[in-house]
């Protein structure tokens, strides 16, 4: 009798949790900040928690109460105890800095959602379980942004770079500087096949934001 109670507990109180809002629950995200000059957190792309409540922002204070592409950053920032600026003007808040470099120009602080370019503010956009944040530093010009760099395993024991646009949409690139534990080489192909003991690898290429770091599968 004891066992059946107990079981009856359990599922009394999963079906409770279930039943609450999502914010509710641990939902975690994948999270990368890059600068121009190196990455400020997540170089292979950990989950965090995306961090809701309220952020103290320069020009008033900022809610949130579910899962944001903003919270995500507040999250890495606490990880990673980098430094951020947020600034709160009648247009909503914004990223006005990371780290010791602020946005001045044609440049300042943007972020992707899997890759994609979301419409709207950082603080407005939800995220899924298993999203990929990454939040960079761009300059913008005639043609938009820089286009992003993804790695990806494409054979047994090879690696190609691809560039991404704000649209999430991928295409080969060639001519990529490869970090292959920290020592540059480089591809005409964008593509390397790293032969020998190695642990990490990721792809650099001029006016491109670098891609996530990738660790050797054994």
């Amino acid at each position: 009798m004891l066992r059946r109670t107990t079981l009856a507990a359990f599922a009394l109180a999963l079906a409770a949790a279930l039943a609450l809002p999502g914010t509710a629950l641990a939902l975690s995200v994948h999270v990368r900040v890059e600068g121009p000059k190196g990455t400020h957190f997540g170089a292979r792309q950990p989950l965090v928690t995306p961090f809701t409540g309220t952020i103290a922002g320069d020009g008033g204070d900022v809610e949130l109460a579910e899962p944001t592409a903003l919270g995500a950053l507040e999250a890495a920032s606490i990880a990673g105890d980098f430094y951020y600026h947020l600034l709160v003007s009648s247009f909503g808040p914004y990223v006005a800095q990371v780290g010791r470099t602020p946005g001045e120009g044609p440049s300042g602080w943007v972020y992707k959602v899997n890759g994609v370019s979301p419409p709207v503010g950082a603080d407005a956009y939800e995220l899924e379980p298993g999203d990929e944040v990454l939040w960079y530093y761009a300059t913008f010009g005639d043609t938009g942004g820089p286009l992003t760099l993804d790695l990806d395993r494409v054979a047994r024991g090879c690696y190609r770079a691809y560039k991404v646009n704000d649209l999430g949409e991928r295409s080969f690139v060639r001519k990529v500087a490869f970090l292959l534990d920290g020592r540059s080489v480089a591809s005409k192909s964008g593509r390397l096949c790293p032969t020998g003991h190695w642990h990490t690898l990721r792809a650099t290429k001029d006016r491109l934001v670098r891609s996530e770091e990738i660790t050797r599968r054994r």
